[in-house]
């Protein structure tokens, strides 16, 4: 795209070295998200980018220079777009769509640049299919703020909803051309991930069967023969993608997390890889006790950053000790260097037989350590920075105590007393801290309860009562835990109904909170029940990894099968189930991959919001899911993408759910 869209010795980029083409970059606020973790502005100006503007910003004309355009294919932005054209702003236009242009925008467009004599202009039209943000190889966002309350809202039109399942569904679509393969879908029956799956499999298999732009020939060509052979070779299977609710489970976006990267993200609001941090100027030469006032801006990438790249998953005491392993080298290798510099300065210069003095020597090879050395620096003065400010909260919100007492809630071993101790108005911890406590307690009561088989209702409301009572005392507001208990209710009173359309093809969106209000509390219990198995791993990442062994198991036995590849029955809708010879799917279909071999791609998917403590364990599950006995064949042998709808903190997800409870209060 950024040379215009061909090669870079026919666009004549600065890269090819056969001339130099300036370019203006104009993007909207969604594309803009696109590109900051991916490109840097120096990396810009390396391909001719002299200047990056908002679309939606004022702009001026800068005659002679050609414009590449990046957006949403919105009616705002082709608007705005046109206006371009009627001012006459740039000397060619190079459109680029994050996702498919309507046909009727691309018209609208066409009028308007015969209109205003720029037709002539516009060099070219591309839908780039890339409506996501790419966080990193393996893990990336829709950037699709609040999906949770758009999908969960009682009081939501249909129109909405439609629109969020659509915007999502290009946002996976965009994914799965850029893996360059139609993937086989799995997710729980009813809710918004059977929705999106349907909605999803209607458009891979319109541009599987060719009668979109091709995107995946590549993938038709290649699995043509692979189907054919009976023993596949991974590199030509093809990736699973397993949809999820966030109601999978719930307690996953509340809990406090411990480890590195989920405790910047949950804690400092980690954002597009970048942290804000207010601290010291210079964590390594502060004085003693000394804290400074102002704001840095860190940026966190593994491509870049060794140390968040290796200690990313530690547990924050562990990142601490590894800072100040880091900072003792640190010290070691400038006071090498000052040692090398103070004999260095008395030697004559040369030996006795003539030979270069080794003192003169390693001082040249010490002053070229020194920018290295430098970057060392600078990595440790962030990552200093950086744990400080976690240290900081981690003190005055007590969030090792919210994790452990979560942490045995979660492994049904609940200490009621530790939980009113940390819900009292004297105790520590923010409203929403006490908030997201409360909230665990009760969805780890309601899966204890109901493995006991009804237990003690009283007795659990109660206790219910009590949390709230106290919540209450202390300032936070219960619509959120109202919301929660709600859905327990209507869960254990039968108020739900299957997904409308989930017993064949298409369906409608109608009804959406009744048959959301039936699912929810079910799926939290199961996610709750998956990780009282002692192993402590994520509801998400356990049912991934056994969708990805492609073998019938209790936790994903009723998952739906969606596979856009598969030829349609006429018989009407398929048992679920794995995917084997001839095994339906729940379009009707069957699923053309071979036997029982498992995936050794997948993309996890989280639809209402996700947590890079999920992400994390969706990362274990490849690196190490044969340890466990997981499907692949070896450490590193499986890969496994994590994306969402957004990352959303533990006090973001809270405030969702607040949102829901007031408003169907």
């Amino acid at each position: 795209m950024l040379n215009l869209n061909a090669p870079p010795s026919r666009a004549q980029g600065l890269d090819a070295g056969a001339g130099e083409v300036y370019k203006v970059l104009v993007m909207d606020r969604f594309c803009f998200e696109i590109v900051t973790p991916l490109i840097k502005v120096n990396e810009l100006r390396k391909h001719g980018v002299t200047l990056h503007l908002l679309l939606e910003n004022d702009r001026e004309r800068i005659a002679d220079v050609p414009a590449v355009y990046f957006c949403q294919p919105t009616p705002a932005n082709v608007a705005l777009i046109a206006n371009d054209f009627a001012r006459n702003l740039y000397d060619a236009y190079h459109l680029n769509f994050s996702s498919s242009l309507p046909r009727a925008s691309l018209e609208e467009l066409a009028a308007h640049s015969v209109k205003h004599r720029a037709a002539a202009k516009v060099a070219k039209v591309f839908d780039q299919y890339v409506n996501f943000v790419s966080l990193g190889p393996d893990v990336f966002s829709l950037a699709q703020r609040d999906a949770y309350v758009s999908l969960n809202d009682p009081t939501v039109s249909d129109e909405r909803v439609e629109g969020c399942v659509a915007e999502v569904v290009r946002g996976l679509f965009g994914a799965c051309a850029t893996l360059g393969r139609a993937p086989i879908i799995r997710c729980p029956r009813g809710g918004a991930a059977e929705m999106i799956a349907r909605e999803l499999e209607k458009l891979l298999r319109d541009h599987v069967a060719g009668k979109g732009s091709g995107l995946f020939a590549n993938d038709l060509m290649s699995s043509s023969s692979s189907s054919a052979a009976a023993g596949a070779q991974p590199s030509q299977q093809r990736p699973l993608l397993c949809i999820f609710d966030r109601n999978f489970d719930v307690a996953a976006a509340l809990q406090h997390p411990w480890t590195y990267q989920p405790l910047v993200h949950d804690i400092l609001g980690m954002r597009l890889n970048r942290v804000d941090v207010a601290g010291d100027d210079d964590a390594l030469d502060k004085a003693v006790g000394g804290r400074g006032a102002s704001k840095k801006s860190y940026e966190l990438e593994e491509s870049a950053d060794p140390f968040w790249r290796n200690h990313g998953d530690a547990i924050f005491p562990r990142v601490a000790e590894e800072v100040e392993a880091e900072l003792t080298k640190y010290k070691k290798a400038m006071a090498d260097i000052n040692d090398k510099t103070s004999k260095a300065g008395t030697s004559s210069g040369t030996s006795a037989d003539g030979a270069p003095d080794t003192g003169t020597s390693s001082l040249v090879s010490a002053v070229a350590s020194l920018p290295e050395l430098q970057e060392r620096k600078k990595m440790i003065d962030k990552h200093t920075n950086v744990a400080t400010a976690l240290l900081r909260e981690i003190k005055r919100r007590g969030i090792d105590e919210y994790h452990a007492v979560e942490e045995d809630l979660l492994c049904g071993k609940g200490d009621k007393a530790a939980v009113m101790s940390l819900l009292d108005a004297t105790g520590r911890g923010t409203a929403q801290d006490k908030l997201r406590l409360a909230i665990i307690a009760v969805i780890a009561e309601e899966s204890s309860r109901r493995g006991e088989k009804g237990g003690d209702a009283s007795t659990s409301r109660a206790d219910q009562d009590a949390l709230e009572a106290a919540l209450v005392a202390s300032g936070a507001d219960a619509a959120a835990l109202a919301f929660v208990r709600r859905m327990a209710s209507l869960n254990a009173h039968g108020g739900g109904r299957e997904v409308p359309g989930g017993g064949g093809e298409g369906g409608d969106l109608l009804e959406w909170a009744d048959k959301l209000y039936g699912q929810s509390i079910s799926q939290i219990a199961k996610g709750v029940k998956s990780l009282l198995s002692g192993e402590r791993r994520l509801a998400v990442a356990r049912a991934t990894e056994s969708l990805m062994a492609n073998q019938p198991s209790p936790e994903t036995e009723a998952f739906a099968v969606f596979d856009p590849k598969a030829p349609r029955r006429s018989d009407g809708e398929g048992v679920p189930g794995v995917t084997g010879p001839g095994a339906a799917t729940a379009d009707g279909g069957s699923s053309d991959r071979g036997g029982n071999a498992p995936f050794n791609e997948a993309v996890a998917f989280v639809v209402g919001g996700g947590t890079f403590a999920e992400f994390r364990a969706c990362r274990d599950l490849a690196n190490g899911g044969a340890d466990r006995g997981g499907a692949g064949g070896g450490a590193g042998t499986r890969s496994v993408v994590y994306g969402c709808t957004e990352f959303v903190t533990g006090a973001e997800f809270v405030e969702q759910l607040g949102a829901l409870g007031r408003k169907s209060a």
